[in-house]
């Protein structure tokens, strides 16, 4: 319930800057045509009604998907509101409200979001079962009146004119009305019907139920109301003469004398704004041709520029010039938006990637560009995030398809590896370097002076890596010319700071059997190696000379081992033989070792 409440709010977010163009758009067509009006409030309709719309340059509206429906479960707690600056005010309060005190215990918005779903929830059946006790009250009250004549009726219950029902509609009048009074209070609520209004207020309030937490949709609403009876007063003195027009307000105040207690019923009509609608009785001229056409425009208009929603920018704004001013989470997740990625995990790089130049200061030297890959509707696409230093911004590429890769990183950890280089180690192992070239290599084992072990926390052990790089000191030679020296490369291994390993197998084949590692295990480092570690999470390599490719939770009893990813989808399940970990194949819900990016989840 909590994604489609957030759904619910993002359409009401988009639908009120169409209600706020719609209200500047009625004193642009003060005088028009008052159906023009209505037919304004028919679009901010279709807007609440459609829960896809098409993209468009044109379109005002600034954000098409404020707040992610799946902020819960996909860990991007943030919102776009089209506005950069307040999203850089709204994004650290939301990411601190979205951190828990303690691993166990629910954040703020895992508490409120679900809780604020219901009242929504609540509020909807309230408002839809007080217009159905309304209906049926009013049924009541008037299933005594008399019938004058077809679907017109007279009740001694009635104080003010309606219309009341939806398939065969019948118009009720108070006794006290005399002839003239009555002609025109019929010709008044038939041309309600004609024009089927009790049809388009009763969609009108279903949709301010459902949103009925926005407080400019109940503004809409009500002018709606006003709206409709100004229309239908149009189409029905729009043959009268002056005198008839003066008789007709005459009938419209004399229906005003004593407020309708129906009112409070939603699918009744009565009176409402009569001193508006006298006043616009009593003016009336007939439109001319340029009223018309000008208030076609301007409806035209609206519905292009706030129907459509607007294509999601290709860029977003730089932190710094930094290495260290990277952001790995807003990146990936930006990529993921642009891409309509579901998680944006799946984002991955492979090794042919492009050099990366910093100055000696970790600053970047020039545009940087860092090609990645993911897989969705069962191909493989590949696309650029460029870094451009004059307008620091991030741009993104249009994606093409491109070949099934073979070897995959994650994304966020390439961009992780280049955020915490450890720049003091670097400088200690190059001290007169003038320029680094970064570049991203696959295998590798860490090992010998020039190779360096850190994660996110600095220079430290790690149990296994997750990116190799390699650094290259470049030294100034002549202008804009660098050349390197003997001193060769610098290894660079990132990975993350590990729970304590409780077991460790190994394999010859994928998933096959594993054997549990003991001082006695003779195993090769090119095998396939599953980790068990102490916090109930595993980590499976194919390589020791590879990052690992997969990693999830486990659970496992005294005869099975159950693998699952972090999701909560069944990967493998294994027989415990002993030490050693047969597979069992009738529960294999997908392939756990794959060398494609992994799919988005719906």
């Amino acid at each position: 319930m909590t994604e489609l409440f957030l759904h619910i709010v993002n359409i009401s977010i988009s639908a009120s800057w169409l209600v706020l163009a719609v209200l500047l758009a009625r004193l642009v067509l003060k005088r028009a045509p008052k159906w023009a009006h209505v037919l304004l409030w028919g679009i901010v309709g279709v807007r609440l009604i459609f829960p896809f719309s098409l993209e468009s340059a044109l379109s005002l509206i600034p954000s098409a998907e404020t707040i992610s429906p799946t902020i819960l479960t996909d860990g991007i707690h943030r919102v776009y509101t089209g506005f950069p600056t307040l999203n850089q005010s709204i994004n650290p309060v939301l990411s601190q409200a979205a951190t828990s005190t303690t691993d166990a215990a629910p954040n703020l918005l895992e508490i409120w979001l679900p809780v604020l779903a219901v009242l929504w929830f609540f509020g909807v059946a309230a408002l839809l079962g007080w217009s159905a006790v309304s209906y049926l009250r009013l049924r009541r009250r008037v299933a005594t009146a008399v019938q004058l004549e077809d679907n017109l009726y007279q009740s001694e219950a009635v104080l003010s004119p309606f219309v009341l029902g939806l398939v065969h509609p019948r118009m009720y009048l108070p006794f006290y009305l005399d002839q003239d009074t009555m002609e025109h209070v019929v010709a008044h609520e038939r041309a309600h019907i004609q024009r089927r209004d009790h049809w388009w207020k009763l969609l009108a309030f279903v949709l301010l139920s459902v949103y009925w937490f926005n407080p400019l949709l109940w503004l809409a609403y009500l002018l709606l109301c006003r709206d409709i009876e100004l229309a239908c007063d149009e189409k029905v003195v729009r043959g009268m003469e002056p005198q008839q027009r003066a008789d007709y307000s005459q009938a419209l105040l004399s229906c005003s004398v004593r407020r309708p207690a129906i009112a409070a019923c939603p699918l009744a009509f009565g009176e409402a704004g009569v001193k508006q609608r006298v006043k616009s009785v009593l003016r009336y001229q007939r439109p001319t041709v340029l009223a018309v056409a000008a208030s076609v425009v301007v409806c035209a208009i609206v519905g292009v520029c706030f129907l459509t929603n607007p294509p999601i920018p290709r860029g977003f704004p730089m932190q710094g010039h930094n290495v260290a001013d990277l952001d790995p989470q807003e990146i990936t997740e930006q990529i993921a938006r642009i891409e309509r990625l579901q998680d944006a995990s799946t984002l991955n790089v492979n090794p042919d990637q492009f050099e990366v130049r910093l100055n000696a200061d970790f600053q970047w030297v020039d545009t940087g560009t860092v090609r990645f890959f993911y897989w969705q509707n069962q191909q493989s696409y590949s696309a650029q995030l460029q870094l451009n230093l004059e307008d620091s911004t991030y741009t993104v590429t249009q994606p093409t398809t491109c070949p099934e890769q073979t070897t995959i990183y994650k994304l966020r950890d390439y961009l992780e590896a280049l955020k915490y280089l450890p720049q003091e180690e670097i400088r200690r192992l190059a001290p007169d370097a003038d320029q680094f070239s970064i570049t991203h290599v696959a295998e590798g084992a860490p090992g010998g002076n020039h190779s360096i072990t850190y994660t996110a926390d600095g220079v430290g052990n790690i149990n296994s890596w997750l990116i190799h790089l390699t650094v290259l000191p470049l030294y100034k030679t002549g202008d804009n010319e660098y050349t390197s020296t003997g001193d060769g490369f610098i290894h660079l291994f990132y990975g993350a700071q590990s729970a304590q390993i409780l077991a460790t197998y190994w394999g010859t084949d994928n998933p096959g059997q594993l054997q549990l590692q003991s001082p006695d295990t003779t195993y090769s480092y090119d095998a396939p190696c599953l980790q068990l570690l102490n916090d109930g999470t595993f980590i499976w390599t194919p390589s020791s000379y590879m990052s690992y490719i997969a990693q999830g939770y486990y659970e496992q009893t005294e005869d099975t081992l159950t693998l699952y990813t972090n999701d909560g989808a069944l990967l493998y399940a294994y027989d415990k033989a002993g030490d050693t970990l047969i597979y069992h194949s009738g529960t294999t819900f997908q392939p756990l070792i794959t060398q494609r990016p992994q799919l988005p989840s719906t």
